[in-house]
């Protein structure tokens, strides 16, 4: 238990710093959201035909066409890198605070692509 109380400590520490808090529930916020929409607009008609196109590539088109169970997987994988991110950062605090600022940093930065992907995604399957 005592890595459990050292990444309890170095976790309490970061989460008194306004940055570290305010970047990561904003992170985990549009990761929410932005999840929590894509499968509201794309899970309606993955159903109805019951496949997703999980891929699509300007060059070929759409090139991988899964099951509508798959709607979950991008959002659930977006919303794991990111909590896996904000542990690591907020365990590391203590030890190397430039480190764990960077991290909480990438974890707001890599929204972006996420967003955007699911965006297109959204339009792809909406046709």
């Amino acid at each position: 238990m005592r890595s459990l109380d050292a990444w309890l400590f170095s976790a309490r520490l970061a989460w008194g710093r306004p940055w570290l808090r305010w970047a990561s529930v904003g992170a985990l916020v549009i990761s929410l959201v932005t999840g929590g929409w894509f499968v509201s607009q794309v899970l309606p008609t993955a159903r109805a035909n019951g496949t997703f196109a999980f891929h699509y590539n300007i060059y070929v088109g759409i090139d991988d066409v899964r099951g509508w169970g798959w709607v979950f997987v991008l959002p659930a994988a977006w919303l794991a890198l990111t909590l896996a991110d904000l542990a690591l950062a907020f365990g590391v605090y203590r030890a190397d605070q430039i480190l764990a600022s960077s991290l909480v940093g990438l974890a707001l930065l890599w929204s972006l692509p996420w967003a955007v992907a699911l965006f297109y995604l959204t339009v792809v399957n909406s046709v």
